[in-house]
């Protein structure tokens, strides 16, 4: 690797740490790292204190550096090397203090982009129906009354009944555009009321259950519809999402096999074949719950006291973001653990990941007796991302769902504050256009760069507008606004500018 650096202080290096990209990368960054940094560490790990930049814009960050008559020098674990004081731009000496921790090579990750190699769940629009003598635009409340009371007027006339239900799943289907999913609960509600077998409001009932995490009251919806028409594949395409949601992942495969009896269908197929792979593995697994959680776990591996354990952390971090967060939390959320190889084997997840949230929140805990301060850092970081899902729908940038979610677990990037300034100094952080989609196919040492540059973008925006900021970005995402008009409307920046701020602030 050494040799595709150009810089002519290379040897003088003491097996220093390279964090470039060499080859063919998912984020094709090879041209930002050609020659970013040279980044000495000790044997521990532990990031060392004095930064030397030089005038060919190379940093060195080394334990000690002094200043000669005609030269520099600084320690490495092989000793004093020495430098040209020529070469030389500027020397940054830290003061003492406690040592920065490098970059860990473990990170939590979430999977929920459809460019992923895994897809995600997902999250089907309403059936607005047809022949109700409204177009969806022009459904209001207003109308809905007018309909009611024609249907008030003449309690048996069949076309006042069938006109005024057609007008409520429309208006839910724009209530559920606008990210107000209780509303269109509502309205579904009140059409069920007026007919308990309208197959189209059994199904939009049952997507918006399924989409505010609700997978037990969604499968009774799709039961009772599939009775009324077993022919309509979407029906069990969602009866089996609702039952994998759960974990039911025989009954899941059983669904999506009777649905691809009824036509072909690549995504199904899709969900089939990851199914069937984790289905001998769950089969074996125990079960535990508590009011927001389902719990599997390899009895091999951990044991029901654990379990209880971990039940009792994840709700007390439940409660915690729904405060931080959104009060609009996920009803379920399903949480597995993994003896360490199986976890890999399934998920197919990078050695780098300790733990991975792709719908449900998957974690590797061979050896664990408690819930120890790592594993509940992991906890807190995949539930977070559990509840970025319930309230963007897909629409968070990779950065954002990070960085939220390590700051959340208690991290920061201020420990990386001369790492990221030589990164900007050089030009060479990564845009945030080229984080958007999740980090899970990128090398260690990429992943640790976007994960540190993610925490750091997420600081910036709290330190500027406070920790409501997160909440009010996630809440316009619910509402179905994209990622750049969100944050233009909390910040009033457009992301460019508010990238170019936040690398401002990085060397001021």
């Amino acid at each position: 690797m050494l040799s595709e650096l150009t810089y002519e202080h290379t040897q003088v290096l003491a097996k220093p740490t390279l964090f470039f990209l060499a080859g063919n990368t998912p984020f094709k960054l090879a041209r930002f790292f050609v020659i970013t940094f040279i980044l000495t560490v000790a044997q521990s790990d532990r990031v060392l204190g004095d930064t030397i930049y030089l005038t060919n814009g190379t940093v060195l960050v080394v334990e000690k550096a002094r200043e000669e008559k005609d030269r520099v020098e600084y320690q490495t674990s092989e000793g004093v090397k020495r430098i040209p004081r020529s070469s030389v731009q500027r020397i940054y000496h830290e003061m003492p203090g406690p040592r920065t921790a490098a970059p860990s090579r473990k990170y939590g990750i979430a999977v929920e982009d459809q460019a992923s190699s895994r897809p995600s769940v997902i999250r089907p629009a309403l059936t607005v129906p047809t022949g109700t003598g409204t177009k969806e635009k022009e459904v209001s409340e207003e109308i809905i009354k007018r309909l009611a009371q024609n249907l008030d007027d003449d309690p048996g006339n069949p076309r006042s009944k069938k006109e005024l239900i057609g007008a409520l799943n429309s208006y839910a289907s724009l209530q559920s555009i606008r990210g107000d999913l209780q509303g269109a609960q509502n309205s579904l509600e009140r059409a069920l009321s007026y007919d308990k077998t309208n197959f189209t409001t059994l199904t939009n009932f049952a997507t918006v259950q399924y989409q505010t995490g609700n997978y037990r009251a969604a499968e009774d919806l799709l039961l009772h519809a599939i009775q009324i028409d077993a022919r309509m594949q979407y029906a069990h395409y969602l009866l089996g999402e609702a039952y994998y949601a759960q974990d039911n992942i025989s009954q899941a495969i059983d669904e999506w096999k009777l649905a691809l009896q009824l036509g072909p269908d690549p995504n199904i197929q899709t969900r089939l074949k990851k199914a069937e792979k984790e289905a001998g593995t769950h089969n074996e697994l125990g079960t535990l719950q508590s009011a927001h959680f389902i719990l599997r776990y390899d009895r091999q591996v951990s044991d029901y006291r654990l379990g209880q354990e971990i039940l009792f952390a994840l709700e007390r971090d439940y409660r915690q973001l729904s405060s931080d967060l959104t009060s609009i939390a996920p009803a379920t959320v399903t949480v597995i653990l993994y003896p360490d190889q199986t976890y890999f084997d399934i998920t197919q997840a990078p050695r780098w990941t300790g733990a991975l949230f792709d719908g449900k929140i998957r974690v590797p805990v061979k050896g664990l007796s408690s819930v120890t301060a790592d594993l509940n850092a992991v906890l807190t970081h995949e539930l977070t991302h559990s509840f970025i899902s319930s309230q963007a729908h897909g629409r968070c940038p990779a950065w954002f769902n990070e960085g939220v979610a390590q700051l959340q677990e208690g991290k920061s990037a201020s420990g990386y504050a001369k790492f990221l300034a030589a990164l900007k100094l050089r030009n060479q952080l990564i845009p945030l256009t080229r984080l958007e989609s999740s980090f899970i196919a990128s090398a260690s040492e990429v992943a640790g760069v976007a994960y540190i540059q993610s925490l750091s973008v997420v600081e910036y925006l709290v330190l500027r507008s406070g920790r409501q900021a997160i909440r009010d970005i996630l809440d316009l995402l619910h509402q179905n606004y994209n990622f750049e008009t969100a944050l233009k409307l909390k910040t009033s920046q457009t992301l460019v500018s508010f990238e170019n701020s936040w690398q401002m602030s990085l060397v001021q």
